[in-house]
């Protein structure tokens, strides 16, 4: 560490605990190490679990639910200024005594909107208000209330943080076009796995998948639907009536009476929370051939880059921020919004009979994790942001106690 990364002290806030694993599926577990591995000593500010937080979210979680079953409108039960305000209230005065040089907020626009600090913020988010509404099921029907609400929430964010950082150049890309961020503070560096490091296969396990006993298929999340359930199922029954030994697993939810098969295997939910249960979900990334993710809605996709990491080459619709951890013909292929299963299946019938094809792809996608779909390769990549943060802000308090000086007629700094 040079002289400046000994200094760093990063503050972490954000609403839940960040220290928990199973908070956010792990994403804010596995940055915080990344930080204090490669940029800085962690300072957790959070969670705020206080009784009048605890109140004002869960109010809001009953009044979306009325509103939703009654009126089929959306409202949102985070993105609304009590909550901000009252989470500003909470964290100001312990950002105010935690002596850090820089605030790090993952997911965290409602807890930096109102918040009044004279530390820099880095804002960490896979997608902003703005897309995420009209594109995911719960920011559809809006009240326009609560879409203005939300959008004011997110703008707030974008304008109080001195960088910026996005998985994908298509949640980059909102902040700049939507929310008129600097170009200059918007770095987009892909997210890792929700796996620790010793968890992760060894490069030889990873490599060895096999096209020798037919195909196997993956498909793992709790929305069915939303995660293209469907169009998974379509791909596996095209692949069978075109004469090829198929079959599929199942994992995160059980599929709709109309959409079992023989042919496919439910496993219905794994934790990650769980040893015995992360093993499992790893040894079905081992046995199978392809990872399928015809997603409908979608920020990012970490389960891709857990793929890769398995060396298990991906078939991903092409929307949102999925073009951020799949890239075409590297670990995975990218198939068009409106691809259907057969499509998918022809995708796959076109890999299958061309084996060296194969083989390539897996050795690529283990290679796309190791150089770039990691933690560790993401806290390498933040190290200079946060960096040039501190030194701006640095810089800046340097200057203002120079002006003070000159002002009292004494030496400046």
């Amino acid at each position: 560490m040079n002289e400046l990364d000994s200094m760093i002290k990063i503050a972490i806030i954000q609403r839940e605990d960040a220290r928990d694993v199973k908070c956010h599926s792990g994403v804010f577990y596995f940055m915080a190490k990344a930080l204090d591995k490669h940029v800085g000593e962690i300072v957790y500010v959070c969670p705020d679990d206080s009784l009048l937080t605890g109140a004002i979210v869960n109010a809001g979680r009953v009044l979306a639910h009325t509103s939703h079953a009654i009126s089929g409108r959306h409202i949102s039960a985070y993105h609304h200024r009590i909550l901000s305000k009252r989470l500003a209230h909470t964290f100001a005065p312990c950002l105010a005594h935690c002596g850090c040089d820089v605030i790090f907020a993952p997911n965290a626009s409602a807890e930096i909107a109102n918040l009044s600090t004279s530390i820099p913020i880095v804002y960490r988010t896979d997608m902003n208000w703005s897309d995420m509404v009209d594109y995911y099921p719960g920011g559809t029907s809006l009240f326009e209330f609560f879409r203005a609400e939300g959008d004011s929430i997110g703008a707030a964010a974008v304008g109080k943080a001195s960088a910026l950082v996005y998985p994908s150049a298509w949640a980059a890309r909102t902040a700049i076009e939507h929310y008129k961020a600097d170009a200059g503070k918007v770095h987009t560096i892909p997210s890792g796995t929700n796996f620790e490091n010793a968890e992760i296969p060894s490069r030889e396990a990873a490599l060895g998948h096999s096209l020798g006993g037919g195909v196997a298929l993956l498909r793992v999340g709790v929305d069915w639907q939303r995660k293209g359930g469907v169009i998974a199922y379509e791909c596996l029954l095209e692949l069978l009536r075109g004469g090829l030994d198929a079959k599929m697993v199942v994992c995160g939810c059980v599929p709709p009476e109309l959409y079992r098969h023989p042919k496919i295997e439910i496993v219905p939910f794994l934790g990650k929370s769980d040893p015995l249960q992360r093993r499992r979900l790893s040894q079905l990334f081992l046995e199978a051939n392809f990872f399928l993710f015809p997603t409908l809605a979608e920020a990012y996709g970490i389960v891709l880059c857990e793929a890769s990491a398995h060396g298990l080459p991906s078939l991903a619709r092409d929307t949102g921020g999925v073009g951020a951890a799949v890239t075409d013909g590297e670990n995975g292929y990218l198939l068009p919004p409106d691809a259907t299963g057969r499509q998918y299946a022809n995708k796959i019938l076109k890999i299958v009979q061309d084996g060296s094809n194969y083989e390539r792809l897996v050795l690529s996608s283990r290679m796309a994790y190791e150089e770039r779909l990691n933690w560790d390769a993401w806290g390498r990549a933040v190290k200079p942001i946060f960096e040039q943060v501190v030194e701006e802000s640095r810089l800046v308090a340097r200057n203002a106690m120079g002006g003070v000086a000159r002002h009292n007629g004494k030496v400046g700094c």
